[in-house]
């Protein structure tokens, strides 16, 4: 098929536009698509890998000899998982950790997944978490010797004890 607009070359672009509940294609060769305001970018298969590894930010010079660290595991490299874009398995969290913080970092905005609380239990896992934040924040105010403030902090906690049934902790 030839390109709808310089009728010239191949046709290598589909763009699909939803107006008032009707769908328009057009189909378009690489330079024409480069050229419209329809798309903001273009990805094309062959350059998936590089353009993880751009977002990524991965560089094979910043990080020590990436390609010659293997999983235990698996056996697969460092190098191989950017070129995927995904893991061998489990072990390769524990195993590529130093290069994979930062990164995870950078695509989810934080090193932890605190994922979905279920709905069913969602309050107690919610207290749960309230908690423990809390009697870190009140380990951070002793060591500041910000009595006041963390006074107020572990009647914080205590609240929240009393109210799943008086269980009490150390704090």
């Amino acid at each position: 098929m030839l390109c709808q607009r310089c009728q010239q070359r191949e046709a290598k672009v589909q763009l699909s536009k939803i107006e008032n509940g009707q769908t328009h294609e057009l189909y378009l060769c690489e330079i024409c698509a480069k050229q419209t305001h329809e798309v903001s970018f273009i990805v094309h298969p062959a350059i998936v890998p590089e353009f993880l590894q751009a977002l990524f930010g991965f560089n094979p010079s910043s990080i020590e000899q990436p390609s010659e660290m293997a999983c235990p595991k698996c056996g697969i490299t460092f190098s191989r998982i950017t070129q995927a874009g995904k893991l061998g398995c489990s072990a390769c969290y524990e195993t590529f950790e130093a290069q994979l913080e930062p990164l995870l970092r950078r695509v989810h905005g934080g090193g932890q997944n605190v994922g979905k609380v279920p709905v069913r239990r969602g309050i107690a896992i919610k207290c749960r978490m309230e908690e423990k934040k809390l009697k870190e924040k009140l380990q951070v105010l002793i060591q500041q010797e910000a009595f006041e403030e963390a006074a107020v902090v572990r009647d914080q906690i205590r609240q929240i004890e009393q109210s799943k049934g008086g269980e009490k902790h150390d704090t």
